[in-house]
């Protein structure tokens, strides 16, 4: 693995490293030294582009998706609360029903028994009603129980994070909220115990020799390989993405949970060939290795390239920091919007299956 930072290279080696990669391959391998860094820089820039447009499009994304599922639950609420209102109305109409229903089967000339039985059903009515709430409002929400049960909810929700509370305290705070007196000093009580320890998330499951939990994220680089690739959740998938020792973005995608163990070594094996030629889209690098991953997966008695031996590394290991150093190509807004990452020392580039045509 190449020692020091990509940010503090010398620009002789600097241009002597971009020459070795031109040596094998690249075009313009003749331009001076002042035009083959403007050209890298021109590289770098259009990297740092490609990753703010994935970044904002997974944002535009995200809103749209937010915006649908909140008009879904919209309409769905309000079907709920039409039929609801529907039957708190029939209901109480059907004690009127009722009665009315025995008025108009009366004779056209009825008799002093059929009169009584009439008053005895109106009176009947008139006692029913008397228990009924008196405004219609009460049926959907009697006695503003939505309220109560929502700020309830609210107090049991934040005692329930800590421990060593006072019993009296926490029997107030209830009481107080199903008089709908608002809980002033639920935090102060909350703060007077202690927080409950959080059971540690288990490793995923292609998590083994290689890979090491950098926080909120996984890295891994077997020990003979410069390159390393980064996966985080996205939603049910994992999104990764492939460094080179320089800090270039080669590839990236996103893929199940179960497919991580045989595409990371092979992405990290191809990632030398990705460095010295950028010429093809790394989206497509990523999907092309991730198909190939699958059929040779699906063979009977295939031969994986596995993940080379030895322990986890550790967060002082030199290839940890190399898979936690920022890249030119990534722009710093992009670190700043995960304190997580950013307490890692890590700066992984966002996740979006879109890439912006150069």
């Amino acid at each position: 693995m190449t020692g020091g930072s990509v940010w503090n290279m010398p620009a002789a080696e600097r241009v002597a490293a971009l020459r070795e990669q031109y040596a094998a391959g690249e075009p313009d391998a003749n331009l001076s030294d002042l035009e083959l860094l403007n050209a890298a820089y021109e590289s770098v820039l259009r990297e740092q582009i490609d990753t703010r447009d994935r970044y904002m499009g997974l944002l535009t994304r995200r809103r749209k998706h937010d915006d649908a599922v909140r008009d879904a639950a919209a309409r769905d609420l309000a079907g709920q609360a039409e039929r609801y209102a529907r039957a708190a109305v029939s209901r109480y109409m059907s004690r009127y029903h009722g009665l009315l229903n025995r008025i108009e089967s009366l004779p056209d000339r009825p008799g002093a028994r059929q009169m009584e039985g009439i008053r005895r059903a109106a009176e009947m009515v008139r006692h029913e009603l008397s228990y009924a709430p008196e405004r219609p409002e009460e049926l959907l929400d009697p006695e503003g129980a939505r309220h109560t049960l929502r700020t309830l909810r609210h107090v049991v929700g934040v005692l329930d994070e800590r421990e060593g509370l006072n019993g009296d305290d926490v029997l107030r705070l209830v009481k107080n909220a199903l008089r709908d007196e608002a809980p002033t000093d639920l935090f102060a009580v909350a703060d007077r115990g202690t927080a409950k320890p959080i059971p540690p998330q288990p490793n995923p499951p292609f998590a083994g020799p290689g890979w090491v939990d950098l926080g909120g994220f996984w890295a891994y680089q077997p020990e003979s390989a410069g390159a390393h690739v980064k996966a985080y959740p996205v939603g049910e998938d994992w999104y990764l993405d492939v460094w080179s020792d320089r800090g270039q973005l080669l590839a990236f995608g996103t893929v199940p949970e179960n497919e991580i163990a045989a595409l990371a070594p092979a992405l990290v094996a191809r990632a030398d060939g990705w460095a010295r030629n950028r010429s093809e889209y790394a989206w497509r690098r990523f999907a092309d290795t991730a198909q190939t991953t699958r059929i040779t997966s699906s063979r009977p008695g295939r031969s994986e390239p596995g993940p080379a031996p030895g322990g986890a590394p550790q967060l002082g290991d030199p290839r940890v920091r190399a898979a936690t150093t920022a890249s030119p190509a990534r722009p710093p807004s992009v670190a700043a919007t995960s304190p997580a990452l950013a307490s890692a020392g890590a700066h992984p580039a966002p996740p979006s299956a879109s890439r912006r045509s150069r």
